[in-house]
């Protein structure tokens, strides 16, 4: 008798078994259709396994989360009215007040998220669940008053802070959004977290009117703390950058005087574009004196900024340059063995260059650092450039020594300037005529997909190859080039204008007449740019390059001040080129000549 009675228990156990493991397989199954996005497949082997073991929690959540994918809120919500039969716990609950919300059933959604709070014992996690539950539904006032009602109940307000913030920054409430994030800041002293915070509730003018003076009130009743002070400080920045050196003064002297402070404002305000104030900030620690561990970097940004600033100005006079030169210049006799040096005579270099078309200074510029950084990757950039100078010099052998110099000696130390020399003798080549050596040298560059120069040689490699036929129209074309690029505009057009002649009809002509355009208009010869234009899509209509023809036309007739023509040709090119490259560039500026006349 007790060995059948053995029998029949391990009969039931073997059976037990074999269903869990049926279960687990149709779990199994169904979590495959999950992932698929199979959802009513998903919920229907879900439920099947649910209905017979309703205790499972993790069967009843597959349940849910399949039912609410497929947006069946009214079966779900008959699933969770029954289970509720079989176990009653504060989470069913709100889930329960959720499905009732999405169902219609508003009155029932409210008196169980009620319910949900009041059950024993009582939990901060129920308050921020059923919080949670209304932000879903988009019922953030509901949120904010489930969430302060649990801050008033409980002690400890963290986690409730942290809950209201992000509510109260969704309803624009600045007054409140501002203290709980203060309140939150004075506990965890996140500077990041607070500045993020801030920023997404500073959208209007009063509630920055209300964040100044909060945080002018905090900065002063903290004033001994620096957390307040850098908080104000970075406010202060964006709406009163004058305010925001004092806030940065007032820090750096409490923190030990030297200009620490004082010269990271600058840095960030010069990276933002606020000259001006990092000129002053600059100047502040220049006057600390040579002793000060800032005083080079701050020489530097000085010289840096001013340049900057210097540069919004269409008409840089000679002075301004001569100016910012003589700044660098300083930099370069105080610590003439300081790579800060080298770094102020490329400076000089570049700007003799393109401001004063003082080749000389540049190049005993370049020299120099050459000569006294011989292993620095600044090198590599001086050797590229003085190589490039002595191209416009026509110095083409002593060019190629220089650019070959790069590449043998500096593979190791500046690899991109390496990319930029091998570019340079491939340029050599096709401004010398030799487009069959200058293809193969091109293609070897563009080969280095990681180069940032690799997209400039296939330009190369796509105009050399489109125009193969044109042999002697290519090598006018380069030369044509080589004459822009050594600033006689004269002889440029004059090539290019025989290139159009010698190839009509094909893309190299098309191309010529858009880099005559180009020269027109820095010229600011406007009506001859429009002129060769408005010519070529008479006769071309269909020419690739009918968008930066327009473009052109249009930024020809904007710098007349003629806005209604500007907007015209602008306007055109949407319509005609909806792939173009300038959709974005001519949008803007359409956007900004309507803002300007509304």
């Amino acid at each position: 008798m007790k060995y059948i009675t053995y029998i029949v228990v391990l009969i039931a156990w073997l059976s037990s078994v074999l269903a869990q493991n049926s279960y687990e397989q149709k779990y199994q199954l169904a979590e495959a259709y999950e992932i698929t996005g199979d959802f009513e497949n998903a919920s229907r082997l879900y439920y099947e396994i649910y209905k017979i073991t309703p205790k499972n929690k993790r069967y009843l959540n597959a349940v849910v989360r399949s039912y609410k994918a497929l947006h069946q809120y009214s079966n779900l919500l008959s699933i969770i009215q029954e289970h509720l039969k079989i176990e009653k716990t504060p989470d069913l609950i709100v889930l329960y007040g959720e499905l009732n919300w999405r169902t219609g059933k508003t009155n029932d959604a409210n008196k169980a998220w009620q319910e949900a709070l009041e059950m024993p014992p009582k939990n901060p996690e129920i308050y921020i669940n059923v919080a949670e539950s209304q932000s879903i539904l988009m019922l953030f006032d509901k949120a904010i008053k489930t969430l302060e009602n649990g801050q008033g109940e409980f002690s400890n307000s963290f986690s409730f802070s942290e809950k209201l913030i992000p509510l109260y920054i969704a309803t624009g409430d600045y007054v409140k959004g501002v203290d709980e994030i203060l309140e939150v800041f004075e506990s965890d002293k996140n500077l990041p977290i607070a500045q993020g915070r801030l920023s997404a509730l500073m959208t209007g003018k009063n509630a920055k009117i209300y964040i100044n003076k909060e945080l002018d009130k905090k900065a002063s009743l903290f004033d001994n703390g620096q957390f307040y002070l850098r908080l104000y400080g970075w406010f202060l920045k964006s709406i009163d950058p004058e305010k925001a050196l004092v806030i940065f003064k007032k820090l750096d002297d409490k923190t030990g005087g030297i200009g620490t402070e004082i010269a990271r404002f600058a840095n960030d305000s010069k990276q933002d574009g606020q000259y001006d104030i990092a000129l002053k900030a600059y100047d502040m620690v220049i006057a600390k004196g040579k002793n000060n561990p800032h005083f080079l970097t701050c020489l530097y940004g000085f010289a840096r900024t001013l340049e900057y600033k210097t540069q919004e100005n269409p008409n840089l006079s000679r002075e301004m340059v001569e100016n910012i030169i003589s700044r660098y210049k300083q930099i370069v006799k105080e610590y003439s063995y300081d790579l800060t040096a080298a770094d102020a005579r490329m400076r000089i270099a570049q700007l003799s260059l393109d401001y004063l078309n003082d080749r000389e200074t540049a190049k005993e510029e370049l020299q120099a650092i050459i000569k006294q950084f011989p292993h620095q990757p600044i090198t590599a950039s001086s050797l590229n450039l003085l190589g490039s100078v002595l191209m416009m010099e026509n110095k083409m052998e002593d060019a190629g020594k220089a650019f070959s110099l790069v590449i043998n000696k500096y593979q190791r130390y500046a690899p991109q300037e390496v990319d930029r020399a091998s570019y340079l003798l491939a340029q050599i080549q096709y401004y010398t005529g030799n487009i069959d050596s200058a293809f193969t040298l091109f293609t070897n560059v563009s080969s280095n997909t990681g180069s940032d120069i690799a997209n400039d040689a296939l330009n190369k490699i796509i105009l050399i190859d489109q125009n193969k036929q044109f042999t002697q129209g290519l090598k006018l074309f380069a030369e044509a080039e080589f004459k822009e690029w050594q600033k006689d505009s004269a002889e440029a057009l004059n090539l290019y204008q025989r290139v159009f002649e010698t190839t009509v009809g094909s893309d190299l002509a098309e191309q010529s007449v858009i880099r005559q355009a180009k020269i027109y208009y820095q010229k600011a010869d406007y009506i001859q740019v429009r002129k060769l234009l408005l010519n070529l899509l008479e006769k071309i209509p269909d020419t690739i390059y009918g968008d930066i023809a327009h473009l052109l036309i249009g930024d020809s007739f904007l710098d007349e001040k003629n806005t209604d023509d500007a907007v015209k040709y602008y306007t055109q090119l949407i319509v005609k080129y909806p792939r173009s490259i300038y959709l974005q560039e001519v949008r803007d500026k359409i956007r900004k000549i309507r803002a300007k006349s509304s």
